[in-house]
């Protein structure tokens, strides 16, 4: 591998110290044109290179060097996943001395306890939360990493980084950007004023090809032709085996990649050792002890006994992890996956399979180019293969496979002009005070990267169409020359939800003295704030949905906002059945069963659900709507807990879930009082309450009685 010793550059002793414990004795040419273009001089940076080429150690040099200058420095991440994953890796330097912190939730939170870190790892949402709260040691950030750059892309996410890159830029600080698929590196380095760091090095070679199918053949760049006796997923599996290497497949639907998984578990189930399968069954044991659900050790765990997994948001977070670990362990020797893998995991294998079609908006399309050389990215794994390949399994001709070999990913462009967006970040830019005059907000709008491209009277057109209708959502009110939030704005934008949740909130609730729980919960995932959690197949609610609606069970679309269509109306409606059920204590395997959904989307549902809700009280409470507001405080809680109403006061102990509140209530055990009040022996007695919980169980208890908790 060619690296340049330690030893030609000026780094801080902690660091060269540190790094020669962790065995790196030398810089790849990405991580040495970095140091030498500034970056432990506080430089802006833009990273552009491909997958495992270094990026990561880039971004901790910076970091590291910054909290050592009693400084503090962010990562910002997309992914809670990536952001543990990083937390992680960066303790390391605990020993040194550098304090590490993570916060990754809890967006109405200011984090004034996150400033004794020197290095707080963050999602995206978490840092914009914080960054508009403006805890008092926000003067003492000197670094702001943002992984993924290319994310500025992402119609949701995007705006979201963008901002938190101009505020940067409005702040002063050196922000470094990592991105290993940009069409157009150079215009972001401008547009951050940063060096550039662009490089086609990789740790191991990539080879691209493509699958032929009319000859029945995989083509390679390098000129290799390879025949391919059986269908191609038999194909791949054989060679994997029987050459001893590791396959990661993907797949657009997660149906596919759970069928694909099943098709090719019993051909590597004959290449496994019998140690081998020991391990394996070692780690459906831990599945097991660990997932709640029936259903999915059911359909994960044959698979994995015979060395293969799929893995998609649909999973629980539990399952995944356990495959991850699995084929970081080389157990598992192929995963089938849907592209949420590729968002950055260090999952990598020597072949790659891309399928590029996949069913959207009710028609096939092909995915683009930057999505697939993220996939792409994965094959080779260092200290493990001499090259990686990846392959292009379904293109129809040469001709398109090559278009993503030889093509260059597409230029990052902004989304923040579309009119969510720009409520969302004009009503936030005024409450955290970065700008209150229209020509302050003007400025501050023209240092984002969509005022770049010469765009700026339409932005000006656009920012004052946005504060009209702020205006009108009673959010800002102007005094002078500056507009300034009302109470109602400035705790909409410290919750982090769009203005128009807010509106629709209070649209639905203002004139009514009372709503059914159903009612919350259809209004509630109504709310644009919603539309990114994942669901399909609500149409056969039709009759039901209206049957409600008439009686005033659930809100009509056009009594809270009449741009809401039938399909999102029974869209939310699915969603609030979904919620009603588990609030309700209805058991995981049945809601994902009769729904149709998996763990994962239930538990981003549940988690939207909770964040909205509480979000929900505190607006009614704002607006005068005490009632609704204690309702929803209660439904909150609910939510987060998966509880019926009698089990709140149980559920507020650590260890007590909906399972075992309503074992205690079934006991005659109803409130934290009686809780601590019952005999140790007699709750140990109980099913699933051991020892070790029980004595947990009790300190949580007397915590919340004593009010320490």
């Amino acid at each position: 591998m060619n690296l340049e010793p330690l030893e030609r550059f000026a780094l801080p002793e902690v660091i060269r110290h540190g790094l020669k414990r962790r065995g790196i004795h030398g810089f790849t040419p990405p991580q040495a044109e970095a140091l030498r273009k500034g970056l432990l001089k506080g430089k802006n940076i833009v990273v552009s290179t491909p997958t495992a080429s270094g990026k990561t150690l880039i971004a901790e040099l910076a970091l590291v060097s910054t909290a050592l200058n009693n400084g503090i420095g962010i990562y910002a991440t997309p992914l809670k996943a990536l952001a543990n994953e990083k937390y992680e890796e960066f303790r390391f330097w605990e020993r040194y001395g550098v304090s590490i912190g993570i916060t990754t939730g809890d967006y109405d939170e200011p984090g004034e306890n996150l400033g004794k870190y020197g290095i707080i790892v963050a999602t995206y949402e978490r840092l914009d939360s914080i960054l508009r709260h403006r805890p008092s040691w926000l003067n003492r950030v000197k670094t702001i990493v943002i992984d993924e750059l290319h994310s500025i892309n992402d119609p949701e996410r995007g705006p979201i980084v963008e901002l938190i890159a101009t505020r940067a830029l409005f702040m002063g600080l050196q922000i470094i950007g990592l991105s290993a698929t940009v069409g157009n590196p150079h215009h972001l380095a401008k547009w951050l004023n940063a060096e550039l760091v662009y490089s086609e090095w990789r740790p191991v070679k990539l080879i691209e090809g493509y699958y032929d199918r009319h000859r029945n053949e995989i083509v390679f760049e390098d000129g290799r032709v390879e025949p391919v006796e059986h269908d191609l997923l038999t194909h791949i599996a054989l060679r994997a085996m029987n050459e001893n290497y590791q396959v990661l497949i993907f797949k657009q639907a997660r149906r596919q990649a759970e069928q694909s998984a099943a098709k090719l578990a019993p051909i590597v189930e004959r290449f496994l050792e019998p140690q081998e399968r020991k391990e394996l069954q070692n780690l459906i044991s831990e599945l097991k002890s660990q997932s709640s659900s029936r259903i999915e050790y059911e359909s994960l765990a044959p698979l994995i006994q015979r060395g293969v997994a799929f893995h998609h948001a649909g999973l629980s977070s539990i399952a995944r992890k356990v495959v991850e670990k699995g084929f970081r362990e080389r157990l598992i020797k192929i995963v089938v996956a849907t592209p949420t893998l590729a968002a950055g995991i260090n999952m990598p294998a020597r072949r790659v399979v891309v399928y590029t079609r996949r069913f959207e908006s009710s028609q096939w399309t092909r995915i683009s180019i930057a999505e697939y050389k993220q996939m792409a990215g994965r094959a080779g794994r260092p200290q493990y293969d001499p090259y990686g390949e990846a392959i292009i399994a379904d293109a129809p001709t040469p001709q398109v496979a090559l278009h993503y070999i030889r093509g260059v990913p597409e230029n990052v462009e902004s989304k923040l002009w579309n009119e969510r967006a720009l409520r969302i970040h004009v009503l936030s830019t005024i409450v955290s005070g970065y700008a209150n005059r229209l020509k302050e907000l003007i400025d501050f709008f023209s240092k984002t990267l969509g005022a770049q491209n010469a765009r700026i009277i339409l932005a000006q057109h656009r920012i004052l169409s946005t504060i009209r209708h702020l205006q009108e959502m009673e959010m800002i009110y102007q005094e002078g020359e500056e507009y300034l939030a009302t109470p109602l704005g400035e705790a909409v934008s410290k919750l982090y939800v769009d203005p128009l949740t807010a509106n629709i909130i209070i649209r639905g609730l203002r004139n009514r003295s009372k709503a059914s729980e159903l009612y919350y919960l259809t209004l509630i995932a109504l709310t644009p704030d919603f539309e990114r959690v994942r669901i399909h197949r609500y149409s056969q609610l039709y009759d039901e949905a209206v049957e409600l609606a008439n009686i005033g069970e659930i809100p009509l679309p056009e009594d809270i906002d009449e741009r809401i269509s039938t399909q999102q109306w029974l869209r939310g409606y699915k969603i609030a059945r979904i919620l009603y059920e588990w609030i309700n204590e209805v058991e995981e395997d049945t809601i994902v069963e009769r729904y149709g959904i998996g763990l994962g989307d239930l538990s981003n549902i549940v988690d939207t659900a909770t964040w909205l809700t509480h979000a929900a009280a505190r607006i009614c409470s704002i607006c005068g709507l005490e009632q609704h507001a204690r309702a929803l405080t209660t439904l909150s809680i609910r939510i987060e807990k998966g509880v019926r109403e009698d089990a709140v006061d149980l559920a507020r102990v650590k260890g007590i879930g909906r399972v075992r509140a309503r074992i205690l209530i079934n006991a005659g055990i109803r409130t934290v009082h009686d809780l601590v009040k019952t005999p140790k022996a007699r709750l140990i007695s109980l099913p699933y309450f051991g020892e070790k919980v029980v004595e947990e169980i009790l300190r949580s208890a007397k915590e919340i009685l004593n009010g320490t908790r």
